[in-house]
């Protein structure tokens, strides 16, 4: 069964690098536009074309807080998901694009418990995937 260990997520410019606890990879979507005509008949269902434009959506990650770090945002750079490696395969696939770090959060403190940081990452633009192998 495959699991999330040895996932990594590579910022280009700013070089964050905190260890990831949990990546939450976001959804890709279309815009529906309808297509409604005066040629429709009374209870028929109005037909859909899928929009031109894909919308990218958001990563979201926890990081293990160092309490050092200087998470900068707003700053467009190359980021790279690299999946964990599956059985079979030597690399890992992966996902590039341009985005920037739209918020971050230190979570809450608690005794004995380790300090998480959560970072949304906004895709700014194409996502180029590339197959594991």
């Amino acid at each position: 069964m495959p699991t999330g260990q040895k996932s990594t997520f590579t910022f280009g410019t700013t070089g964050l690098s905190l260890d990831i606890i949990s990546i939450d990879p976001p959804s890709e979507s279309v815009d529906d536009i309808p297509l409604p005509h005066l040629g429709l008949d009374l209870g028929d269902y109005i037909p859909y074309e899928p929009g031109d434009l894909v919308e990218g959506d958001e990563f979201t990650l926890e990081l293990a807080n160092d309490m050092d770090s200087d998470i900068g945002l707003r700053t467009i750079e190359t980021m790279t998901w690299t999946k964990p490696v599956q059985s079979g395969d030597s690399s890992g696939a992966t996902w590039a694009f341009d985005g920037y770090i739209k918020s971050a959060k230190e979570n809450s403190f608690e005794t004995s418990e380790r300090a998480t940081i959560t970072v949304v990452v906004k895709v700014a633009d194409e996502v180029t995937k590339t197959a594991a192998s």
